[in-house]
């Protein structure tokens, strides 16, 4: 990273905006009373959220209905 650079442009370089984002996302979204995720269920949710945050959610899911067709005709 061009710290330099960076700060030039007032730009985070510290972790702090990430733990906000993480307490943000995960932690107020996804637990609260009567939510339960097991480890691997909530990675794909999280997973999901972060294409949709992207606006690659259309591209993702075309990849998997994509993928599934092959895996169908083989």
């Amino acid at each position: 990273m061009n710290y330099a650079e960076v700060l030039a442009r007032k730009l985070p370089i510290g972790s702090r905006a990430i733990e906000s984002l993480i307490r943000q996302v995960v932690n107020l979204r996804m637990k609260g009373n009567s939510k339960f995720w097991l480890k691997e269920n909530a990675e794909i949710m999280l997973n999901l959220r972060c294409q949709w945050i992207a606006g690659s959610w259309h591209n993702f899911c075309n990849s998997i209905f994509t993928s599934f067709i092959h895996l169908q005709t083989v």
